[in-house]
């Protein structure tokens, strides 16, 4: 019994010896995965920077002296970059010796580059100090160059009309206006004043105790005349001075050197009848400065 149990523990040994091993049970691997390279981030290109434009260029004209004796152009020039064109508003603003505003102007542009106000600049005759000329420019582009400057009129002296005018008789009349012709006294006379191609005058006569009639007016004011060289009359306008009756008279003078003028009659407070009279030689316009030197005259009142 014992040699039985031993045989086939022996014999279980022997087979499970020459029992076939298993194949191993294979292990799953995890697939491989090829890293990818980084996305590069991308570089933004540059922004070009824009090149600049040239500024403008502002160049103020102005004559080296100015007086009340002659209108003063305001122009400017007011050059772009080459190959460029630019609009532009462009005013200038006039101050006084004391920086208070004189007048404005508003220029147009002109031929090239030029800017032009559409009238000069007249001094009062009284004008003197440190006066400034202050230019502003709306434009897109930029602008170089001064924008002001300042200047100081140069005094103007007047004639001393106090023993050749009637008593009571005011008028402005520069000293830089020689005497062209002395007439009559001081009940009844004509003074006449010229410099260069201007002509202020002024005649004065008893009158009529009645008011200022538009024939009385024009009588007088024919009377002044030169026969042989008489203007042609144009329009008549009744307006007063001083508060007293006047007319205006447009007169256009003949010949090559010809040109406009004008005529004030008016009534003084004693009745006594004025004709004052400026105009021009070779202008289409009366000047400035004889149309303020008129604006003087003054009748004082004695009654």
């Amino acid at each position: 019994m014992k040699r039985t149990l031993v045989f086939l523990l022996f014999a279980g040994l022997l087979l499970a010896a020459c029992a076939p091993t298993p194949a191993p049970t294979p292990t799953a691997s995890p697939p491989t995965v090829t890293p990818r390279p980084p996305t590069p981030t991308p570089t933004p290109a540059p922004t070009p920077t824009p090149t600049p434009l040239p500024p403008l260029v502002l160049a103020i004209h102005w004559p080296t002296q100015v007086s009340a004796l002659q209108a003063i152009p305001v122009e400017v020039a007011l050059i772009p970059p080459a190959g460029l064109q630019a609009e532009a508003t462009v005013t200038a603003l006039v101050l006084d010796d004391q920086d208070r505003p004189y007048q404005m102007f508003r220029l147009q542009p002109q031929t090239g580059s030029l800017y032009v106000a559409p009238e000069p600049l007249q001094l009062p005759l009284t004008a003197t100090g440190e006066w400034r000329l202050v230019v502003t420019v709306h434009t897109p582009l930029e602008v170089s160059g001064e924008r002001s400057l300042t200047f100081q009129p140069h005094p103007l002296r007047l004639r001393d009309l106090s023993t050749t005018l009637p008593a009571g008789i005011t008028l402005a009349v520069p000293e830089n206006f020689s005497e062209a012709s002395a007439e009559g006294d001081t009940t009844a006379g004509r003074r006449r004043w010229r410099y260069r191609n201007e002509e202020l005058s002024l005649a004065w006569a008893p009158g009529p105790t009645e008011p200022l009639l538009l024939n009385n007016a024009l009588a007088l004011l024919e009377a002044t005349y030169d026969p042989q060289h008489l203007p042609q009359v144009g329009a008549v306008k009744e307006s007063t001075w001083q508060g007293r009756p006047a007319f205006v008279f447009e007169e256009t003078w003949p010949g090559s050197n010809g040109g406009p003028g004008r005529a004030w009659v008016m009534q003084g407070p004693d009745y006594r009848l004025y004709v004052l009279q400026v105009k021009v030689e070779g202008r289409q316009q009366l000047t400035p400065l004889l149309l303020l030197l008129a604006q003087t005259f003054q009748v004082e009142d004695k009654r």
